[in-house]
């Protein structure tokens, strides 16, 4: 006697077992991505730039995305964005399956640099001149009395106050177009000696910093003018065209000592 099959069977039959669907798991949070409009005033951003105007991350070294996630306590989505940032300013150069490296200039271009700052920083002695009031004074006086107390024990802290002499100087002539190529060419420019100076030479000395800031306060436009650009050809005349060699500090110690707070980490 031969059994038929019910329905059930004859749908089983005709339909396969299902394969179990293994669900992808959720992506992790990750940080929010920075407006590209405020990458300048990110801290990561500016950790990284003070690293590089203290020569303490110096031309042509790479970092590496990890290294500086960890230190600066954030993610590589972060780091990427930064540096990235940076590559379109000619701070960082990105080379494809390489990586980022702090870049690291041509003796042409260091040349070209000098320059530019000679021409910059001449209108910004003038126009602080001009625009000199009681504020700026006080301002330009705290500072030079700053410089003065430095004992220079602290070779990065120095290394700011004097950069901060010339942004000061810039910040007063109330032009904000000076202001920011003053502070990109002051950055460049550390690029420059970081590459080019030659062992042992002095890093830029603030020593003509107070003759510069008494002809300002004087009022001396033509004598401060003069004073500003042979204290910029007395820092170009310590450079040489030879790349210097130098390696990257530990990242962590670096950024601790920038005082850098780490942003919340995420996982990347």
């Amino acid at each position: 006697m031969i059994k038929t099959r019910g329905k059930a069977d004859r749908v089983a039959q005709k339909t396969p077992a299902r394969s179990k669907v293994r669900r992808r798991p959720a992506p992790r949070p990750e940080s929010e991505p920075v407006d590209p409009r405020r990458m300048d005033d990110d801290p990561v951003v500016q950790g990284i730039l003070t690293a590089i105007s203290q020569k303490r991350l110096k031309p042509g070294t790479k970092p590496g995305e990890d290294r500086l996630a960890r230190a600066l306590g954030t993610t590589r989505i972060h780091i990427r964005q930064a540096l990235a940032h940076l590559a379109s300013r000619k701070i960082v150069v990105q080379f494809p399956n390489r990586g980022a490296f702090v870049y690291r200039p041509t003796w042409e271009e260091a040349r070209e640099m000098f320059a530019a700052r000679r021409v910059i920083e001449a209108a910004t002695v003038a126009a602080a001149i001009d625009r000199l009031d009681k504020p700026g004074k006080a301002l330009l006086k705290a500072h030079m009395a700053r410089e003065a107390a430095d004992d220079r024990s602290d070779r990065w802290a120095s290394l700011s106050l004097t950069a901060e002499f010339h942004i000061l100087i810039a910040q007063l002539a109330g032009n904000h177009v000076l202001l920011d190529m003053a502070r990109e060419l002051i950055l460049r420019t550390s690029l420059a000696i970081a590459t080019f100076e030659q062992p042992g030479a002095p890093d830029c000395s603030p020593d003509s910093h107070p003759d510069i800031g008494e002809l300002v306060l004087a009022r001396d436009k033509a004598a401060a003018v003069a004073a500003m650009t042979h204290h910029l050809d007395d820092i170009e005349r310590r450079i040489q065209p030879r790349q210097a060699d130098g390696e990257v500090d530990e990242l962590t110690e670096i950024f601790k000592d920038l005082g850098v707070r780490p942003a919340a980490r995420h996982d990347s």
